[in-house]
């Protein structure tokens, strides 16, 4: 299980007890250096987690290390999440009224583009008390 921090700029990981939905071993997955905050994601088949950081104009791909291995450039600059359908992954974004030209002409859009993989199936759990 994944937890975002956005302001902090960190990714924490855990194990998930699927019987009693217990978290275990939290740990440091991924530590952003650049300017923007990570926000939302989607984990894909493979393990990848596909990270949207808003204020960067992008979306980054972390392999199951917590390593960027690519990304997704975007023509404005808040993205705030993002979805698969299919092999596609529709991204989000909030308005940009501060930005320039596109990244403010884009702001609030939505995007899609084809990642050539698949995300995993969405599931109902629980957290322990």
């Amino acid at each position: 299980m994944y937890f975002t921090h956005s302001s902090a700029r960190q990714v924490f990981a855990f194990d998930y007890d699927l019987v009693d939905g217990s978290l275990s071993n939290e740990r440091l997955f991924y530590r952003h250096e650049g300017e923007g905050e990570p926000d939302g994601f989607r984990v894909d088949r493979d393990g990848n987690i596909w990270h949207a950081v808003y204020g960067e104009a992008r979306i980054i791909k972390l392999s199951p290390e917590g390593r960027i291995i690519g990304q997704v450039n975007l023509p404005t600059r808040n993205i705030t999440c993002c979805e698969f359908v299919g092999t596609e992954l529709f991204i989000t974004c909030a308005d940009d009224e501060e930005g320039e030209g596109d990244s403010k002409r884009y702001g609030g859009g939505l995007f899609r583009v084809d990642v050539g993989t698949t995300g995993l199936e969405h599931y109902d759990f629980k957290l322990g008390a």
